[in-house]
């Protein structure tokens, strides 16, 4: 592993607690409160956002080292998940225990992916717009699309409807499910050894 690579990486860790400080004080703070602080108060501020940019390209960078680098992946990754190959047989173990973690993630991004897609509404119309005397309506529709939708769609037909129950898809963010597959990665993987070992 390139020499650089580790200095960065241990800035990169001894950075960590400092941005969540910076993270939690910038939710808490008055922006007007900085612009009328003193001249070093200001200053320790905005050093304090200099670092923080720096710390996010740093995490850039070693996220593409991590990609293409398969001694750097090795190396860091190995520590993250407490992968251990002390012999032959921890070796053929490990190729299992990553088999099955990668067939349930799958599994699990299938699931994930048909939860974002399906959309189920259930809804009642007033009776001037209700279907063969029918004024409650299920709606069943699928949506897909490969970049963020950043306006919702506007209907033409209005109709006046009282919502029962609605799913638009995952109720939870994407960097929710990135961090969640992440943390299922690496404990089916434990899990997977464990289990193997005995």
């Amino acid at each position: 592993m390139n020499k650089v690579n580790v200095l960065l990486l241990r800035f990169f860790l001894w950075g960590l607690p400092f941005v969540i400080l910076l993270a939690v004080f910038s939710a808490s703070y008055n922006e007007q409160l900085i612009v009328s602080a003193s001249y070093y108060i200001r200053l320790l501020y905005n050093l304090a956002g200099f670092i923080f940019a720096v710390w996010m390209v740093l995490s850039i960078y070693l996220g593409i080292c991590l990609m293409f680098s398969e001694k750097f992946r090795e190396k860091v990754l190995a520590k993250l998940t407490l992968l251990k190959e002390r012999d032959e047989r921890e070796a053929m173990l490990t190729g299992k225990a990553a088999k099955t973690t990668m067939l349930t993630t799958i599994a699990i991004l299938l699931f994930l992916f048909c939860l974002s897609c399906f959309q189920v509404s259930v809804y009642s119309v007033p009776p001037e717009q209700a279907i063969n005397g029918k004024s409650n309506v299920i709606s069943l529709n699928f949506k897909f699309s490969v970049l963020k939708d950043s306006s919702p769609a506007i209907s033409s037909d209005v109709i006046k409807k009282s919502n029962i129950f609605e799913y638009n898809g995952l109720p939870i963010s994407g960097s929710a499910v990135i961090i969640g597959l992440i943390m299922w990665q690496i404990i089916a993987y434990n899990y997977s050894m464990r289990r193997f070992m005995k």
